[in-house]
């Protein structure tokens, strides 16, 4: 990509966009609680769960039982139990970590909530947040994952992002986040919502379903990023023609190139005009 133009950022962004809509594999059942559709489990996985508690039922999906799915309150329950359980046969961490809002569809509110790593073993809907961060020139600032991270450890990612966790706001989550892996404030940068998008896809720990928030900010002069929880082992300014060739090589994460096409587009005063990408204000998700 050697000129950077609205149609070569919208070959880039219709690339990212197939990598992360993906059906689901032929070997997963649903996840059902009623009528609803809240997941997606391998059926091996499927079938451990139902036969380790009366809590689930295999059939043509899995089932949460009819008593566990009244209240949000009893639908988390049963969620915290599933993660014992996977723990104890050695398909999770005994500690699966902290709990997070799921979604039963993109435009529902709070199903119930569930340990984090549970979400993709089950490919249960997440909200997450990225923030796609420019300095006074124009180029994007990313962060490289540390090698050794567990889920795409020594890729490139946005400047900040993470799951929003239960009962928090996404805005809150944002600046958690930037201050977190950045070491920045609201102070450092100004920043705005750009455009939202729901990636499903296959990854090694199961089905990944997630609503993104992509922000876009604006690095004061003289700000410089520094890592306080350990995740992030450098960071990095990138011409947006290279971080966009990064992501389709695959050396950047999906979801941050996507940030980057959209936010590009949005400089050259145009925009991605698909259903899947929606804007801040067009359509609530």
């Amino acid at each position: 990509m050697s000129e950077l133009t609205a149609q070569s950022v919208f070959k880039t962004y219709e690339v990212l966009k197939e990598r992360v809509t993906q059906p689901v594999p032929s070997d997963y059942v649903r996840f059902c609680a009623g009528k609803e559709t809240i997941g997606f489990v391998k059926k091996t996985l499927a079938m451990k769960l139902a036969g380790a508690t009366s809590d689930f039922r295999l059939m043509d999906c899995l089932y949460i039982t009819e008593d566990n799915c009244q209240t949000v309150t009893a639908r988390t329950a049963v969620m915290q139990k599933a993660a014992r359980i996977l723990a104890e046969l050695g398909d999770l961490p005994q500690d699966a970590g902290e709990l997070v809002d799921i979604r039963a569809t993109v435009f529902d509110g709070v199903f119930c909530q569930a340990p984090r790593l549970l979400c993709r073993k089950l490919g249960l809907m997440t909200t997450s947040i990225r923030l796609t961060a420019y300095d006074k020139g124009g180029k994007v600032m990313l962060a490289r994952r540390r090698p050794g991270k567990t889920i795409a450890g020594g890729l490139w990612d946005s400047l900040a992002a993470g799951l929003v966790k239960a009962s928090e706001e996404a805005e809150h989550a944002l600046y958690r986040e930037l201050f977190e892996e950045a070491g920045l404030s609201a102070d450092d940068m100004q920043i705005v919502e750009s455009a939202r998008f729901v990636q499903e896809f296959p990854v090694p720990e199961g089905y990944l379903r997630e609503v993104v928030k992509n922000y876009e900010g604006r690095l004061k002069e003289g700000v410089t990023p520094v890592n306080r929880d350990g995740e992030v082992s450098e960071f990095a300014l990138f011409d947006c023609h290279e971080a966009l060739r990064m992501a389709e090589q695959e050396k950047l994460m999906y979801a941050a190139g996507i940030g980057v096409a959209e936010t590009t587009m949005t400089h050259m005063g145009q925009r991605i005009k698909e259903k899947w990408l929606h804007y801040r204000g067009q359509v609530l998700i």
